[in-house]
């Protein structure tokens, strides 16, 4: 149990220090060619010991086995990729989905603080508008390191102190106003769905077991007894780099806020252009 949280713990420290710290100034290409750098040097450097300790001919005599070996443990890491991709992937658009949704909720309540009573009308709409650039300004930078904002905490405050001082006068308002605490509340829930979802991370003894794996895939790629020295490397390097690609995707993904890609709150900034002041 302590080494699975010492693996934990190690894990998460070397994502913060490296993910949010370094990945998030890098562009595309340079993630690429990061990974492909990062596999092909291991891969030339384990293919020279193996060539310094064994004949290609000596190889080939193991070739059966290796091959079987291979085929095991490629399907079962393979399946393992997939099933692991697919519930990031996910939990990544379901996230996108409920960030969407607080931002539809937004809007709704910015339209219905038209048929409550208009003292009350632009205090509503100057919260929500505060909340909104909250959200974008702060809150989602905060995310990328799995907290919350404590700006968009007393913004959501306010939200809810402008609606104790709402005092309904007519029976429509009362409607209005019903209706308004419920979406209120429902904006509410998907905040804090959003924010456990960015707390949400692959567990340090998966990515442990990811690790092996992928070590194992590539290690037995450098027992096939390829003649050339060159056309061993491409395909050794050629399933590296895929391993390493998905691995990049997973952990990518695993940090909707923080990763590349990642989220953007469009919903917000598509509110602030639409509704820039309270009247």
């Amino acid at each position: 149990m302590q080494q699975c949280c010492c693996s934990s713990t190690g894990i998460h420290v070397i994502y913060r220090f490296i993910v949010l710290h370094y990945s998030q100034h890098w562009s595309t290409a340079m993630i690429l060619l990061a990974v492909i750098a990062f596999a092909v040097g291991p891969s030339a450097l384990g293919l020279l010991v193996v060539r310094r300790r064994w004949l290609a001919a000596d190889l080939r005599r193991e070739h059966d086995v290796v091959g079987f070996t291979f085929s095991v443990v490629g399907v079962i890491y393979g399946v393992m990729l997939g099933f692991v991709l697919s519930a990031i992937w996910g939990q990544y658009t379901h996230t996108d989905e409920i960030a969407t949704l607080e931002g539809v909720s937004l809007r709704n309540l910015h339209r219905d603080s038209y048929a409550l009573p208009a003292t009350n009308q632009v205090a509503i709409r100057a919260a929500l508008i505060a909340h909104a650039h909250a959200v974008v300004e702060d809150e989602w930078k905060t995310l990328r390191y799995r907290q919350d904002s404590q700006l968009a905490q007393e913004t959501m405050d306010r939200i809810w102190r402008s609606y104790y001082g709402v005092h309904p006068e007519t029976d429509a308002q009362k409607v209005w106003l019903a209706e308004s605490i419920h979406t209120l509340n429902e904006m509410a829930k998907l905040r804090r769905l959003r924010i456990l979802a960015a707390d949400q991370t692959v567990s340090g003894v998966m990515w442990v077991v990811l690790l092996l794996g992928a070590m194992a895939t590539c290690g037995l790629m450098h027992a096939f007894g390829v003649e050339r020295f060159r056309a061993h490397l491409l395909l050794t390097a050629t399933v590296a780099v895929l391993i390493l690609l998905i691995l990049y995707m997973i952990y990518a993904l695993d940090n909707p806020f923080g990763g590349e890609p990642h989220l953007t709150p469009e919903a917000f900034i598509r509110f602030l252009k639409a509704h820039p002041t309270p009247e």
